[in-house]
């Protein structure tokens, strides 16, 4: 890089990639080891953080390279999609089982459970084969390489006016990008454009969080709500998820049994706890969707949305004499998953 401040955003740039390539890192070990089923759910958030980031900061590196290193964490967080998928479901019924009273519900659960257990076994030996390409991978050796590259000494300097520019065009433009989906929600129907939501809430959380360390503790309030949207919409997909899933598997269940069994007979015994989770599911999504629409309302009632403008406004109008003369690290911020 040419002018000294444009150094340092990559220096800022290069931080926050390398912070989330060791989350990454820690994220394989554990796939490995079997340590923890959540290490497939955290391996893919950092594949997503690091996405964004290189979105964001492309123009201070190669853009070759960075389509490149896109391109192959797009293809990390793809692979293991289904593997937590089927995580989440598993998870969820061996919970479920637990609280269940009337042991006609049993049969029809536990072969859901048994079905989804045989799928996961199915792909766990492609899920060690991804685990090992990514250790693997000369991209993201490349990716690791050129980030410890672009990392200088700076602690005595502040956040470049430019850093703040950039935050702020970038924020505004995921934040308009989010809102749009607000249109939907008044509509429990609108199934598609919540899960795009969904999406929408995680890149504007992941992008305020790649920028959190410059609003000097007043971007956290925001932080925290961009959180509880992304939770309470990730819940009501959750349920969404169960609703597709269920009819499409008790039709899938009943070929199968009639062509083992020459008939359709044993389903009797499977359809009561069948029937049971999917109303289970619906009565969870209704209540999921009533608490998200009134939190929403509440978030609305306090203009959460025009204050985080104004917060993004004001610090950009800030003039860098006036900044500290010290910035604190980008990877120090609380970023929990």
């Amino acid at each position: 890089m040419k002018e000294d401040k444009d150094t340092r955003i990559q220096c800022y740039a290069a931080k926050i990639i390398l912070n989330n390539l060791e989350s990454l890192q820690k994220s394989v070990k554990g796939i490995i080891t079997h340590d923890d089923i959540e290490d497939i759910h955290d391996l893919r958030v950092a594949t997503r953080r690091i996405r964004t980031a290189l979105d964001i900061f492309s123009t201070l590196f190669s853009k070759k390279k960075t389509k490149t290193w896109q391109d192959g964490m797009r293809t990390i967080t793809r692979q293991f999609g289904k593997s937590r998928d089927l995580d989440v479901q598993i998870d969820f019924l061996e919970h479920f089982l637990d609280t269940i009273q009337d042991r006609h519900h049993l049969a029809g659960i536990r072969r859901i459970y048994l079905r989804l257990i045989q799928k996961r076994n199915a792909i766990e030996s492609s899920l060690g084969k991804h685990t090992a390409d990514i250790l693997k991978d000369k991209a993201f050796d490349d990716l690791c390489t050129s980030m410890q590259k672009a990392v200088i000494e700076d602690e005595q300097s502040c956040f470049p006016q430019e850093l703040f520019q950039l935050a702020f065009n970038t924020i505004l433009t995921t934040l308009d990008q989010f809102l749009y989906y607000e249109i939907f929600i008044q509509y429990p129907e609108k199934v598609h454009e919540l899960h795009l939501m969904r999406i929408a809430a995680k890149k504007l959380r992941y992008t305020l969080e790649i920028f959190l360390p410059l609003y000097e503790g007043k971007m956290d309030i925001f932080l925290d709500v961009m959180r509880s949207v992304q939770q309470q919409l990730g819940e009501i997909r959750d349920c969404d998820v169960w609703l597709s899933f269920i009819p499409a598997f008790l039709e899938k269940e009943k070929q199968r049994t009639a062509r083992y069994y020459g008939n359709t007979a044993v389903m009797r015994r499977l359809n009561p706890g069948i029937k049971y989770l999917y109303e289970n599911r619906h009565a969870e999504r209704q209540s999921k969707y009533y608490h998200f629409i009134q939190q929403w309302r509440t978030w609305r009632s306090q203009d959460i949305w025009p204050h985080l403008r104004d917060l993004i406004f004001q610090a950009t109008l800030r003039d860098e004499n006036e900044r500290t003369n010290s910035s604190p690290d980008p990877t120090t911020s609380n970023t929990n998953t």
